[in-house]
């Protein structure tokens, strides 16, 4: 009986019996002598059937010219495809030829026809093409004398993460394209192609397509290419109103351990900020201003955006303007130093110095200025009682008043007999308040601060506020937590200081941790309270936190909550990986991150991406 599956196989003369009435022209005459029989017929079967060759399929007539560059097809080989509201399993086969360009983390399409699936792959996978045990001594000894592995004995699979679809979506312009939730199931044999376009890498990650540059998109350290000029994609913060105020006024994080170049990237962040044509509009006014750009500069570093980079090429140039990356020293900018006793400022820059004092008088409604961390509670009451007291008296107070005051052996003798303060913490108080840094500072022969703050406040301004030639910790502490203050009392009062209030404030703030740390008592408790309320309102008062720290652990969680962009850099410590809370796939390559790459966390601008920044700095960075 004869099995008509099989035969239909078998070219129809064969099936027939009939006798082939055409000779094979490349058919070679057989021996004389040699039977014409069954080799024969094996000859002409044979010729019908390709040998197998893993390089010959890439040029195939077969295959469209636009999925030449495929990596491989959506298969159900191995696992069944499928995709759920809550998750999907989508196997990709990884062809020989392109195995080495495939990486964790790589994005593709995959077509429909009509619309694109944007993906990720998340896994990759080796599997056997055939059934053998390869875990042998025998199979070890060969592999290891000939170290060679023949890639079509294996399964190269890629398994891929659904981001988002891609589509055109109609508007009254034209089209434009767009991006939806993954819910298409890709076909069985579908091409998986690489992304080229830029816009649909953007579209895709949800990326915006001008902003305040950050860097660009990367995998793995790899910058991502594409087919457009300049090819890589580069990443934007979004910073105007069509979806909501400008994000810096939603505040940013730079985290990173010591060296992973912190200081140079903030450095070329912040330029961004500071072009003339960069202007925002307070809540309530119709005006539009540049903003005023105030750092906090423990190293003396942030003064040099006064000053070009001499190290910038033509070639740098043309590239930066290619992708509005904003470079060049920002002229307008000047340096406040805070005058010391005993202490000078030599400056590593050619900006304007301008000297300021800090007036005692500030610490009437600012307790927390001459109270360290360590008092206790009643301590604490007791220094707000003595204060309360001294500014009740008329004329001049200055701090060597103050000390008289408490220093004063009848005073002492009336607060404690009185049972207004107690003997032992009062004494506590005098000994902590009584401080040679403090006197060094206070009431010292310059401006006060608070009669320059039109200088210090100037829509397009950078002021820089060095601490580094300070040798006292306390009395650096005490500069920045004034200037803190100050920005924040005037910005949250309704008769608030007008250059301050009525300007936008960026305030770069280096080492973060050292003041916005878990509340370590009453007062740091106040401080924190009042800035977590500044932090909420940035966006109708025009205040943006930028927050540079090796330490995001420490910051307090008020605080933490309102920051909406982290720029994560390497972080080595587990306590630092587990407070910024990123998804798992990329916690995992937080401590592998080299200098220049970071991990972007701003789910109200992009999904979390890895990016590389430049690594040119856009002005002098020594």
């Amino acid at each position: 009986m004869r099995d008509e599956d099989i035969l239909a196989f078998v070219p129809e003369k064969e099936r027939t019996g009939a006798k082939s009435t055409e000779k094979r022209k490349d058919a070679n005459p057989l021996p004389e002598g040699t039977s014409k029989a069954m080799p024969g017929k094996n000859q002409e079967l044979q010729s019908d059937f390709e040998d197998y060759d893993p390089d010959a399929g890439v040029g195939a007539p077969a295959l469209n010219k636009d999925f030449e560059s495929a990596f491989g097809i959506i298969t159900t080989g191995i696992d069944p495809l499928e995709i759920t509201e809550s998750g999907a399993r989508i196997t990709g086969y990884i062809s020989t030829s392109r195995r080495r360009d495939i990486r964790l983390g790589t994005y593709v399409i995959v077509p429909y026809g009509d619309e694109d699936l944007f993906a990720r792959i998340w896994k990759l996978q080796y599997l056997q093409e055939y059934a053998v045990d390869d875990a042998t001594e025998i199979h070890s000894r060969r592999m290891l004398q000939f170290n060679h592995t023949d890639e079509v004995d294996y399964k190269f699979l890629a398994y891929l993460d659904p981001i988002c679809i891609l589509y055109e979506q109609r508007t009254s312009n034209g089209s434009v394209l767009a991006r939806r939730m993954g819910d298409r199931i890709p076909r069985p044999n579908t091409p998986i192609l690489p992304v080229t376009e830029k816009t649909k890498i953007q579209t895709g990650l949800n990326i915006p397509g001008e902003g305040i540059f950050l860097g660009h998109l990367s995998v793995g350290g790899e910058l991502v290419k594409t087919h457009a000029v300049p090819p890589t994609v580069p990443y934007y913060l979004r910073n105007d109103h069509s979806m909501g105020d400008p994000l810096i006024f939603r505040h940013m994080l730079v985290c990173g351990s010591t060296g992973t170049g912190k200081t140079f990237l903030t450095k070329n962040i912040l330029r961004q900020f500071m072009n003339e044509d960069n202007r925002y509009s307070l809540r309530g006014s119709p005006e539009r201003k540049n903003p005023c750009l105030v750092v906090m500069d423990p190293q003396d570093e942030y003064s040099q955006l006064f000053e070009d980079n001499p190290e910038l090429t033509s070639d740098d140039d043309f590239r930066f303007m290619a992708e509005k990356v904003r470079f060049g020293a920002c002229k307008n900018t000047k340096t406040f130093v805070a005058k010391i006793d005993g202490e000078s400022y030599k400056g590593r820059s050619r900006a304007e110095q301008i000297e300021f004092s800090i007036p005692f008088e500030m610490v009437r409604n600012n307790s927390w200025l001459i109270a360290p961390v360590g008092m206790t509670e009643l301590q604490y009451v007791g220094v707000d009682l003595l204060l309360d007291d001294y500014f009740k008296r008329s004329g001049q107070h200055t701090y060597s008043g103050f000390i008289d005051l408490v220093s004063d052996d009848v005073a002492r003798d009336h607060y404690v007999e009185s049972g207004k303060i107690h003997e032992s913490s009062y004494d506590g108080i005098v000994r902590r308040v009584k401080n040679r840094a403090l006197a060094r500072v206070f009431d010292q022969p310059a401006r006060p601060i608070n009669g320059i703050l039109g200088q210090i406040f100037k829509p397009g301004q950078v002021s820089v506020f060095p601490t580094e030639y300070i040798t006292s910790s306390r009395i650096r502490d005490l500069i920045t937590l004034t200037l803190m203050s100050m920005i924040v009392d005037n910005k949250l009062s309704t008769s608030g200081e007008a250059a301050v209030k009525e300007t936008p404030i960026i305030l770069g703030l280096d080492e973060a941790h050292r003041y916005l740390a878990k509340a370590g008592g009453e007062h740091s408790r106040m401080l924190i309270s009042k800035f977590a309320d500044a932090a909420r309102q940035g966006r109708k008062e025009g205040l943006g936190l930028f927050l540079i720290t090796q330490d995001p652990q420490d910051i307090d969680e008020t605080v933490f909550k309102q920051i909406n962009t982290r720029i994560i850099l390497n972080l080595s410590n587990d306590a630092a990986i587990g407070a910024i809370k990123v998804r798992k796939e990329f916690e995992k390559r937080i401590p592998y991150l080299k200098k220049g790459q970071m991990i972007i966390q701003s789910p109200d601008n992009s999904d979390m991406v890895e990016i590389t920044g430049l690594s040119k700095c856009v002005v002098k960075h020594v």
